[in-house]
């Protein structure tokens, strides 16, 4: 998502004037499960996972206008809705944040791409790394001589036709991604290394790939992992909104 100068203040002020009401309500509304521990919330697209440095309005932060003992464990792009978890104390953040840094939980994505994205096998492996890029600013790029390696699962779940304004129909793939890296970007560039980048992505589709989808076609659809006091797996599954 694009937004100017204007559209930034707009926002900010926006934000400021909300009521508490307003907060509570809409962390209500996306809550999937909460205990004295973690938060697992469904963010939707077009939200900040935590305030920018000029946008104030992020789900951090509204977050932490109904709860000041909450902390980040990671992150979603701004582009891309889903699940997030977040910690209520600090004793669960280490938790987790370790469990992310150990590879421990599985997270699942669901995307929709351009083209036809056809595999014998209808699966496969992307291994190549992934680094932000200044020139280009907000893109990351594929870069074979980074050091930090970047890997993605992937699996064709099937293939669809849609329709650009005109009504003309183009293919598209449905496709499961399960990042086993975390790297910023790192779906959204690996898929558009291999020739299918997501439709609606407003940083890296162009042409009919971008006017496809009014958003970003890149969903947190599941996530796994340890309770960090209990010690037993939970599991967590969002609808697919597109």
């Amino acid at each position: 998502m694009t937004l100017s100068d204007t559209d930034i203040i707009r926002m900010n002020q926006t934000e400021q004037q909300q009521s508490d009401a307003f907060f509570g309500d809409f962390i209500q509304s996306i809550t999937v499960y909460e205990d004295d521990d973690i938060w697992v919330l469904d963010k939707p697209a077009g939200l900040l996972s935590v305030d920018g440095r000029l946008l104030k309005v992020s789900l951090q932060s509204r977050l932490l206008r109904v709860n000041p003992a909450v902390r980040l464990i990671h992150r979603l792009d701004m582009d891309t809705s889903g699940l997030i978890i977040f910690a209520k104390s600090a004793e669960a953040q280490t938790h987790i944040s370790k469990q992310f840094i150990d590879r421990i939980p599985q997270k699942e994505y669901q995307a929709v791409v351009m083209g036809s994205l056809i595999d014998d096998d209808k699966q496969g492996i992307i291994d190549v790394p992934v680094r932000y890029e200044p020139s280009t600013k907000p893109r990351h790029i594929v870069d074979m001589n980074w050091s930090k390696r970047a890997l993605t699962h992937y699996q064709v779940l099937h293939h669809e036709l849609r329709c650009d304004k005109s009504g003309k129909a183009h293919p598209v793939t449905r496709v499961a991604l399960k990042p086993i890296t975390g790297r910023s970007h790192q779906l959204r560039v690996h898929m558009t290394h291999i020739g299918h980048v997501m439709i609606g992505d407003p940083i890296y589709a162009e042409g009919v790939a971008a006017e496809l989808s009014h958003r970003l076609n890149l969903h947190a659809h599941k996530l796994r992992l340890k309770h960090p006091k209990h010690g037993v797996w939970l599991d967590w599954e969002s609808p697919v909104p597109f």
